[in-house]
């Protein structure tokens, strides 16, 4: 082969022989002048297999070829050329191509081929592709940060769960996300990371870009670099608030459920007491030498009682209420709740101030209205402090958007309101902040019992400042009377 080399170049050829970067030389025509070990080794060739033969015959693609010879002949070099070579067990991998051309007289002698297999870098880039479309496309958020807790890379699904793109968030601390009172957590994470530990399914709380508070279940791993150092880490962020509604609302279905169980066995038990106080009362009633003031207290008590014995059925669901609405004064409805709860007024010295016109009235339920009214009035009772104001008021009006027919009803206390962080839940079965009373299922019930007629319950509470109070303000839409039928009615002639 040293008739190949130009002279003075064979002791050169011995020297590139014997290097470790895989070479080879290429005549104008494309046929292999000569190749040094490596070359042939990264290839899996023999010298008689190789040299001397076009180099067309080893590329997958030899229509590749004639755009790199046109190139070089006209003494432009080749950098970086990438191309896959058949070797010699007969798979493609692939190389990349740095070829410098030697020219004499303007004409292309041979060219200089440098040969760098690509066939692992493919391969890993190819990964690495795969594994960013699949970190992109990944329902849930993936991020990663370094050892400082800045964040280093966020995926599209972070951007939707958490609000934030990725160019608002990467290069900013990962406590950005974390609610203040749980920052505590970060150092001791980090310490498990840099210990080489993993997190998984840890369910905690972050926060969105607009401030909202979401549920999330952490998986969280160590990120080496390719000397198996720790770097930083890669957090996988699900978000599980939607998951935990549904185990609440299960676990307070469970609870009613319970609840409804107990209860039925309670109102079997009480119900032969319940009918014996009804006889006593009667016979009180029908004494001939009882006050009257004691025998209007006893009637009210009387009603008060089928009223507790209607509830209990209706709730338990052991009784259809097949009762029809009857009209009634609202003024007077009210007063005899009122006036059930006259003792509680007294102990804590609370002014009860009503404002109802005499002639309202409503045409529903009177056994509802007043289960209502009861317990927004027992509620406001119990928030109110000592020597204090409770205002009830009542004044027809019409359902905002349909425009049915009906009354507002507003229950004013001037007690401590409701915390901000509570007024979501005041309406949810069992929650309750009077530990030893409370039941947690008046204002649930007074919602449901609205909601199943059609009708609404808004409140406003201050919490903070001199004027601190609830108001609670529903409407009742009224079940009006069925039109008459006047199809029988004699009809004027036309004159």
């Amino acid at each position: 082969m040293a008739e190949t080399f130009p002279s003075g170049e064979t002791e050169f050829r011995d020297f590139l022989g014997s290097a470790a970067i895989g070479m080879h030389w290429l005549a104008a025509d494309g046929t292999i002048l000569w190749a040094n070990r490596a070359a042939l080794s990264q290839l899996g060739y023999d010298e008689a297999a190789f040299v001397g033969h076009a180099f067309a015959e080893f590329l997958a693609d030899p229509a590749a070829l004639p755009d790199l010879l046109s190139r070089l002949c006209v003494g432009e070099a080749i950098c970086g050329a990438e191309l896959q070579l058949r070797c010699g067990d007969g798979r493609g991998r692939w190389f990349r191509i740095d070829a410098s051309p030697c020219m004499r007289l303007g004409r292309l002698v041979y060219a200089h081929c440098f040969v760098l297999d690509m066939s692992e870098k493919r391969r890993a880039d190819e990964a690495q592709m795969r594994l960013a479309a699949i970190v992109e496309s990944a329902d849930d958020a993936i991020a990663s940060k370094d050892l400082n807790g800045i964040i280093t890379s966020w995926n599209a699904a972070a951007e939707r769960i958490l609000g934030y793109t990725a160019d608002e968030i990467v290069g900013k601390s990962i406590l950005t996300i974390i609610p203040p009172e749980l920052q505590k957590d970060e150092p001791e994470i980090l310490r498990k990371i840099q210990a080489g530990e993993r997190i998984e399914h840890f369910e905690t709380i972050r926060l969105r870009k607009s401030g909202e508070r979401i549920h999330v279940s952490l998986t969280v791993s160590p990120v080496r670099d390719q000397h198996g150092r720790i770097v930083g880490a890669a957090k996988i962020l699900r978000d599980i608030t939607d998951q935990k509604k549904l185990e609440a609302a299960l676990r307070t279905t469970e609870r009613l459920a319970s609840v409804g169980r107990l209860a039925a066995t309670v109102a079997h038990e009480i119900n032969n007491p319940l009918e014996a106080v009804t006889n006593l009362l009667y016979l009180a009633c029908h004494d001939p030498g009882l006050p009257e003031t004691a025998r209007l207290r006893l009637t009210a008590a009387d009603e008060e009682l089928k009223r507790v014995a209607h509830i209990a059925r209706q709730t338990l669901g052991f009784y259809r209420d097949t009762s029809s609405p009857l009209r009634f004064s609202v003024a007077g409805a009210v007063g005899e709740i009122l006036a059930i709860y006259d003792r509680r007024f007294h102990y804590k010295g609370i002014r009860v101030e009503t404002d109802i016109p005499a002639d309202l009235s409503i045409r529903i339920l009177e056994g509802e209205f007043k289960q209502i009214v009861s317990n927004l009035v027992s509620n406001a009772i119990d928030a109110s402090p000592l020597d204090c104001r409770l205002r009830v008021r009542a004044w027809a009006s019409r359902h905002r958007e349909t425009g049915v027919p009906g009354i507002r009803l507003l229950v004013a206390d001037q007690g401590t309101g409701i915390p901000p962080g509570l007024r979501q839940k005041i309406f949810a079965p069992f929650f309750t902040t009077k530990r030893d009373v409370g039941t947690g299922l008046g204002l649930w019930i007074v919602r449901d019992l609205l909601l199943r007629r059609g009708g609404s319950i808004q409140y406003r509470s201050c919490a903070e400042g001199p004027h601190t109070g609830t108001t609670m303000m529903v409407f009742l839409p009224s079940d009006e009377e069925p039109a008459a039928d006047d199809s029988a009615a004699p009809r004027a002639s036309a004159a």
